[in-house]
């Protein structure tokens, strides 16, 4: 009999035991089979054979089961395909778009596949642009928004919630505050509208519904919750202890219980039931170490919060049961269990930036893990399992392919999309790239979520836009000047140095533009917070976020001992080299009546997150190798060339040589 002669429905369930490839093939042989296959039953049956069953694909998708039935089947190609590059172990992109900007990427957020949001900025601008990405793989490269903002983006936050997108942003240290902003359409266009901004809060580590977690205020470590509807803020308790002075990797709220994950605690707290009542210290469990962690989304156990981890052993899965803490003697039900283990290396931490797709299957990270330092890091994939796994994950490693790439080793972020095979990749270098992994079925040709910018916030008065000129930054900055040549510019910013009223010793100076007298870690444009330099390290390696101002430098030649004092909102950091492992620590007006530091009362503080260590010296390794190599390459004249302001130091020379870099 003729497979064109029997019933529709036996028909659709011969199809459906058929790979796409093969059902595609038979769409071409006649009409009545190509009618048939392209009915939304069979592609709704592709899906929950892959594993996806009606609301557990990415909640943006909203009643897939209602798509139009081309965009249904292209959904269900991408999945089928995509899972199919996964069990061949080959994720390498098949098609790139490169977008070039004027400005150094700091933060960005792919949503849905679908809406692009990028905040880039220089010492004179800091931009926020939304593209949409089906109409990038079109070849239309044009934003759907842009807005200026005044302040450089250091840290930030996205939520889908019932009334549109919620984008919490921190700004600082030029400009201390938390934006909260929306993606909204109006009959012209998408537009950016403010929502909220808290003066004061800054470096945002969550955001859950009305509530904003941030680890700065007014400069200081100072772990809060803003509620941005209510502006109202609700301090965290913290102790002056080793491992809770600098700045947490995360906040997470599961039920009534908050979470602060830290290097090697797990702090937990009850949130405020009623007005003017307390966030209260519930628990503090000592875990091992963890370098960086991402909260996996999961809907069906509401009172675990899932952490995937970095550590030292590698790839964790962390469970915390918060309905374990119904009294304060109760011990938590802490779950651990290794998803991958970190290969041998040169490095002490060669995976870095942990990333976990929204719906918490898959996971992406960095790998510098290849034998040697010439060779760039790659990116690095895998499934996450539900439970205990049998047996180790698989790992897939893939790589950009050519010179023109964006520089994945340029302090990058980044974000993908685990179901339609979306990766996007941005750096300092102001290089941003959209990489499609499965490429047939274009993703370009239909839309395939739900159309988020269209909810609109219950506010009766109108929401103020962000401005749409730019805001001037202005920010100064001190170039390497061997010739000790100063503008009034650089002495402005050397004046706001060594004000404090401390009395260090005769050993100690503050002439900061004699370089005779001051050498290697102590020269004060390595201090300012620039891509990479010593004051980057303090921040994202040791995790004490904020302006530093230096203090006073010493430079010991016959001991080869460089030092430099600094302080980082309330507390007094001093750097030695070579103890470079640890910093010492004082809170800042606890020293004795005459006000002369003890170095032997200093508290030690070790790095919180190595990764960033190793983070730091590919780039610093790879810009000089392209600097000084064959192509003379430099990435930052190129931003110039683009309309950038660049930082003379990053454009004039290589990095300076760090022997902790490795």
């Amino acid at each position: 009999m003729a497979l064109t002669l029997l019933p529709e429905e036996l028909i659709l369930a011969i199809c459906s035991e058929l790979c796409v490839e093969d059902i595609l093939r038979l769409r071409q042989t006649c009409c009545v089979l190509s009618t048939v296959t392209r009915t939304k039953v069979l592609w709704n049956h592709v899906l929950k054979r892959h594993g996806y069953m009606h609301g557990s694909l990415l909640s943006y998708l909203g009643g897939y089961e209602s798509f139009e039935d081309s965009a249904l089947e292209t959904l269900a190609c991408r999945v089928a395909r995509l899972d199919a590059r996964w069990e061949a172990g080959d994720l390498s992109p098949v098609r790139d778009y490169q977008l070039r900007l004027p400005q150094s990427i700091t933060w960005l957020r792919l949503v849905a596949g679908t809406w692009l949001f990028v905040s880039s900025s220089d010492n004179d601008i800091s931009q926020l642009t939304c593209w949409d990405v089906p109409s990038i793989l079109r070849g239309n490269r044009q934003p759907l928004a842009e807005a200026y903002l005044p302040g450089q983006v250091k840290t930030g936050e996205l939520e889908v919630q019932a009334c549109g997108m919620v984008l919490a942003l921190g700004l600082g240290p030029e400009s201390s505050a938390v934006h909260l902003l929306t993606l909204q359409k109006l009959c012209e266009g998408y537009i950016f509208a403010e929502l909220a901004r808290v003066e004061g809060s800054s470096h945002v580590l969550m955001l859950h519904g009305d509530l904003v977690g941030c680890a700065l205020r007014d400069g200081t470590i100072a772990p809060h919750l803003v509620n941005w509807k209510e502006t109202k803020i609700h301090d965290i308790p913290q102790s002056d202890v080793p491992g809770q002075r600098s700045v947490p990797h995360l906040m997470a709220i599961r039920k009534n219980t908050l979470v602060l994950v830290r290097t090697n605690l797990l702090q937990m707290y009850s949130l405020p039931s009623a007005p003017g009542d307390l966030v209260a210290t519930t628990k503090t469990i000592t875990v091992p170490a963890i370098w960086e962690a991402v909260v996996r989304n999961s809907d069906t156990e509401p009172s675990v919060l899932r952490l995937v981890v970095l550590s030292p052993v590698g790839i964790e899965m962390c469970l915390l049961d918060v309905d374990t803490l119904t009294k304060i003697d109760d011990e938590p039900v802490y779950t651990r269990y290794t998803l991958a283990k970190q290969p041998f290396s040169s490095h002490s931490a060669p995976w870095y930036r942990l990333c976990v797709g929204e719906s918490g299957r898959r996971c992406l990270w960095m790998s510098a893990s290849e034998p040697g330092f010439q060779y760039p890091p790659h990116f690095v994939s895998a499934s996450i399992s539900s439970g205990p796994p049998d047996e180790l994950a698989t790992i897939i490693p893939w790589h950009q392919a050519g010179l023109e790439q964006a520089a994945a080793w340029a302090l990058p972020v980044f974000d993908f999309d685990e179901v339609l095979g979306v990766t996007v990749v941005g750096n300092c270098f102001g290089e941003l790239a959209i990489y499609d992994h499965v490429g047939s079925n274009s993703l370009g040709s239909e839309h395939l979520a739900v159309d988020l910018p269209h909810g609109q916030w219950p506010i009766a008065s109108p929401l103020p836009t962000v401005r749409a000129l730019p805001v001037s930054l202005n920010l100064s900055s001190i170039p390497r000047n061997p010739e000790n040549i100063y503008t009034q510019t650089d002495l402005a910013v050397l004046s706001q140095w060594s004000h404090d009223d401390i009395d260090l010793g005769g050993m100690w100076r503050t002439d900061w533009w004699d370089h005779d007298s001051c050498s290697g870690y102590c020269y004060c444009d390595e201090w300012q917070g620039v891509l990479g330099d010593f004051a980057w390290k303090v921040e994202h390696v040791y995790g004490f976020a904020g302006k530093i101002i230096p203090q006073a430098y010493m430079s010991d030649e016959y001991f080869s001992v460089d030092r430099l004092l600094c302080r980082v909102g309330n507390r007094y950091l001093l750097y030695t080299v070579p103890s470079e492992m640890q910093l010492l620590s004082w809170p800042v007006y606890t020293s004795n009546r005459n006000r002369f530091f003890v170095i032997e009362d200093a508290k030690t503080e070790c790095y919180a997150r190595p990764t960033a260590n190793t983070e730091r010296a590919m780039y610093r390794h790879m810009f000089r190798m392209e600097r000084e190599g064959r192509s003379r390459r430099n990435r930052w004249a190129d931003l110039a060339d683009r309309g950038g302001r660049v930082h003379a130091n990053l454009l004039d020379r290589p990095p300076a040589f760090d022997p902790f870099d490795f």
